[in-house]
């Protein structure tokens, strides 16, 4: 399917100040325009950006009932109190545990005072259990700390209590109005908050937790550093903007597990071939999170934070072996299920006419629920909501597409629902049977009117910044550099560059000559032939080759796969200088 191009816009004003600060801070306009669109408006809020500093970190104190979660906290552990940390399965709720476990053994309790329970995804389901609750109960413990999870736990929390224990929920996730009856509720989602970012992970509201714990106790700040790791393989995995709060986390964390990871990290890179000090958020998608994500999908997630909290070598070694089988396990399975989830669409073309698809088969994983959905909703260009039967209720998971809500999708049809929960871009879901076709039907609804018909299933890349092609320049790569890390809402930047022309050495490549490997320059061959690599276009070769003008949307980075480094555009997409006008999207 072709795409469609569309280039950003931005207004007057927003043009002045993107040139303004391009020509204070000596860049070029293309990342003058980026850091307008990033929120930037002054040339000391550009330079905060480059280099963020943990000193611009917001007092945890602004967040609703910190005080309150601080002293009992401080009470517990001067007590000697058994504390329960009760976590979701995902690598944001094991890695929120970890966190949360590591930093009071270290520096406040025994482990003999600490617990921590993830519910088993099969036999219990998301969320604060009542099976989890009665263990707790078993361990003598009095005050349950859950994290990543717990804001809807209403009648669960008030069985905690009912049994003698105080609750403190750190969460992320949208709450409803009525809020469970914890002793106190940490989540920047509230709608009495206050705190300055809204966007957290759960992990995130841990570590406010700690941090002022650590401010209540005189603990120095250094002592919250080696925490850092754990942030960000959670803002990584879960998506959450790295804007904010959140961009300082993701700078100091890799800066934390580049030069002193734990031995558990260490492991896991290991296993994925990072070498030290090579860790970047690419790594974290692709080899170090799903490997602590399928514990959790395949087995229990618990076997995830025991390496995460692990102290010696063995223990790290046998774990992220584990790990590492689990998610072995997990690749096939999801290959299995995406492949008879694209059986059920190609038998049924109508559903390609649908604005969200919903798909149900009773057998399906629940593990691999959400990986699937996402690969569909990048490959259909819609929302998607996988479904399989789990107990006496079916069980979902949702990924979004295009900028589409899902949690406020699924919210408009709770009446239908058992439960519900998730994010803008991912959530999960339970529901009766007898309701599932009534369900679809409202989610097609909502989702045709809320993107105005069929718009959605044409994919469309947005391109930040038009590019004269000799712009393209190590100088402009090193500036897009600044802007690193890299993800949710703030995307590596993608370019256009028209009336490129072949240099010579274009030519077909890989296993089945799908994909293309460029050499080009501009018409009037004014510029040093540049490198490109494009997957499966390789059907422009002839065309190019014999010297057509061309157009491509790229990004621009370094090829450090041979001994002498070059520059290289990793392309998205490219047409003939004759097809541009149709595949561009011009708002203007």
């Amino acid at each position: 399917m072709s795409k469609a191009w569309e280039i950003r816009r931005y207004t007057p004003e927003d043009e002045g100040l993107a040139n303004t600060l391009a020509s204070q801070l000596g860049l070029y306009p293309a990342i003058g325009r980026l850091l307008v669109d990033r929120g930037i408006r002054s040339k000391e809020q550009a330079q905060d950006f480059f280099a963020p500093s943990l000193e611009q970190l917001h007092d945890p104190f602004l967040l609703e009932d910190m005080d309150r979660a601080v002293e009992r906290l401080n009470r517990a552990v001067e007590q000697g109190e058994h504390i329960l940390i009760y976590g979701d399965y995902d690598v944001d709720g094991t890695t929120s545990v970890a966190l949360l476990y590591r930093y009071l053994r270290s520096h406040c309790l025994s482990a003999e005072h600490l617990h921590y329970y993830i519910p088993d995804r099969y036999d219990e389901g998301y969320g604060i259990t009542p099976t989890g609750i009665d263990h707790a109960a078993k361990l003598g413990v009095t005050l349950i700390i859950s994290v990543d999870t717990g804001i809807k736990a209403i009648r669960e929390i008030a069985y905690a209590q009912e049994l003698g224990m105080d609750f403190i929920v750190c969460d992320h996730h949208t709450p409803d109005e009525t809020l469970p009856p914890a002793l106190a509720i940490l989540n920047p989602k509230r709608r009495d908050n206050r705190y300055p970012f809204a966007e957290l992970s759960g992990c995130g509201v841990a570590f406010k937790l700690v941090q002022g714990l650590a401010q209540h106790r005189g603990l120095p700040f250094e002592t919250l550093l080696p925490l850092l790791e754990l942030l960000v393989l959670s803002i990584a995995q879960d998506r959450v903007s790295i804007l904010g709060e959140n961009r300082i986390f993701t700078y100091h964390g890799l800066q934390q597990i580049n030069t002193h990871p734990s031995i558990a990290i260490t492991y896991l890179m290991r296993l994925g071939k990072i070498q030290p000090g090579r860790v970047d958020m690419a790594s974290i998608y692709y080899e170090l999170g799903p490997r602590i994500n399928a514990a959790g999908r395949m087995a229990h997630g618990a076997e995830s934070v025991k390496l995460l909290i692990a102290e010696d070598h063995e223990t790290a070694e046998a774990q992220s072996q584990i790990l590492d089988a689990y998610n072995r396990q997990r690749q096939d399975l999801d290959q299995q299920v995406t492949r008879q989830a694209i059986e059920l669409i190609e038998q049924d073309q109508g559903l390609l006419t649908k604005p969200i698809l919903i798909l149900y088969h009773p057998e399906w994983n629940k593990g691999v629920m959400g990986i699937v959905a996402a690969r569909l909703a990048d490959r259909y260009h819609r929302p998607v909501i996988i479904l399989s039967r789990s107990g006496h209720y079916l069980a979902g998971s949702g990924r979004s597409s295009g900028g589409f809500d899902l949690y406020q999708a699924i919210q408009s049809c709770s009446d239908c629902l058992e439960n519900f929960g998730g994010h803008i871009f991912a959530a999960g879901l339970t529901i009766r049977e007898d309701r599932l076709d009534e369900f679809r039907s409202r989610m097609e609804s909502y989702a045709m009117k809320a993107q105005h018909g069929s718009q959605h299933t044409s994919p469309v890349l947005t391109i930040d910044a038009e590019l004269r092609p000799s712009d393209i320049s190590r100088a402009l790569l090193r500036q897009i550099e600044l802007l690193y890390p890299f993800g949710t809402d703030n995307e590596r930047p993608l370019f256009l560059a028209r009336g490129m022309r072949d240099a010579g050495g274009t030519r077909p490549v890989g296993k089945a000559q799908q994909h293309l490997s460029l050499r080009m320059t501009d018409s009037y061959q004014r510029i040093r032939p540049i490198h490109g690599f494009a997957l499966g276009l390789a059907r422009y070769a002839q065309d190019i080759t014999r010297h057509s003008a061309f157009a491509l949307c790229f990004e621009l980075e370094e090829n450090n796969f041979y001994p002498q480094s070059f520059l290289q555009l990793r392309v998205k997409d490219l047409c003939l200088e004759s097809e541009l006008s149709a595949r561009l999207e011009d708002k203007q």
